[in-house]
């Protein structure tokens, strides 16, 4: 840690110190640096007395590693973070933390330099939001990620600044919804092609909406469909997770509603394909367009039948943990917490039922006394 020099000026003292930074064409260059101490008074006669004081603010602009910390943190999103997930993640992933940084981080500690970030800013910054808890948690989650990866380089040193803030926000209770097989049913009925296969397929087979979008014809054996590819706006991606890419069992209306789809779509290499550039189907499109204008307030997008399978797979008896394999989630409490939606009242009255029975046989009532 350099050492510096205090001096007096204009009734106070102060610290001088050269530092080294990268201004806005990213030249290294060296910079004299003033800062205040504090006054000149009882408690601070001399040089002595403030050294303490100067060891902290030459710790502070030490503690950077490289020059590269002097840049405030809106430079080094632009030049060096968001350029690395672009690159190295999913394009729905480079564009959740685009947004979010723009929108909740930057606006709040872009101009500081990455060297003073301290969790103390991360705090402010959370605790100006309000917001669910849950999206404080994704705010807190894309600022660390900017620090870890200034780490990363050697742009700063230390600990992480956002560690230790915390994410408090209001309680928000999750509400997803699952369809039932009568709404199965109702969509089959109601509407035409190819909305009524795509939410046949979505329906019967859970997967996600870009999963059914990423389906191309190879995919699908008759008996079985190949999860590989996911696609995201127009992007041709990978899947969520390593889990995700696995095969999903073909019921046989499924198989009746594809292979129907197949002889309409012979010449198509995405299962489900737009009409103008034959890329793969945009199916928040199809929803606007073909389906919501059929069915109205019944429509509750497309993820909605991902949880109405695990919901219906669940009520049959099926354990949780055989229904997050068929929804390929990594971790089973992800499907109990988020994907298995009961309805209270006609469960508890199904569950009081079975302790009923159970009563009944092995609880016998007292004898009256004669």
């Amino acid at each position: 840690m350099q050492r510096g020099s205090v001096e007096q000026k204009s009734g106070a003292w102060y610290v001088r110190f050269r530092t080294t930074e990268v201004d806005s064409d990213g030249k290294v260059q060296r910079r004299l640096i003033r800062k205040r101490l504090a006054p000149i008074n009882d408690e601070y006669r001399s040089a002595r007395d403030v050294w303490p004081l100067a060891d902290i603010e030459l710790a502070k602009e030490t503690k950077g590693g490289a020059a590269e910390g002097s840049l405030p943190v809106s430079d080094f999103v632009e030049k060096f973070y968001l350029p690395f997930v672009e690159a190295k993640r999913k394009a729905s992933t480079f564009r959740f933390y685009r947004d979010t940084i723009k929108l909740n981080v930057t606006p709040v500690i872009g101009e500081l330099r990455l060297r003073d970030v301290q969790t103390v800013h991360i705090q402010r910054l959370l605790d100006s939001k309000d917001l669910s808890h849950g999206s404080l948690l994704r705010i807190k989650s894309a600022a660390s990620a900017i620090f870890s990866h200034a780490k990363r380089l050697g742009f700063i040193n230390g600990v992480n600044p956002v560690q230790g803030a915390l994410a408090s926000g209001r309680r928000s209770d999750f509400e997803g919804h699952a369809y039932s097989l009568a709404d199965l049913q109702y969509f089959l009925e109601t509407l035409d092609e190819p909305a009524r296969t795509a939410v046949g397929t979505a329906a019967l087979s859970g997967l996600r909406e870009s999963e059914v979008r990423g389906l191309q014809w190879p995919d699908y054996t008759g008996e079985e469909l190949f999860v590989r590819r996911a696609v995201w706006r127009t992007a041709v991606d990978q899947t969520k997770t390593p889990e995700s890419k696995a095969v999903v069992p073909v019921i046989s209306l499924l198989k009746t509603l594809l292979d129907a789809h197949r002889k309409r779509n012979a010449d198509s290499t995405w299962i489900f394909s737009g009409e103008k550039k034959g890329f793969a189907l945009n199916l928040d499109n199809l929803a606007r367009r073909s389906i919501i204008p059929k069915v109205g307030e019944r429509w509750h997008g497309w993820h909605g039948w991902r949880r109405g399978l695990a919901t219906i797979l669940f009520d049959l008896g099926v354990d949780p943990e055989i229904a997050s394999k068929i929804l390929r989630h990594a971790d089973s409490a992800v499907t109990r917490r988020h994907y298995i939606m009961l309805e209270s009242r006609k469960q508890g009255r199904k569950a009081m039922r079975k302790l009923e029975s159970l009563v009944t046989k092995t609880v016998k009532p007292r004898k009256k006394k004669r």
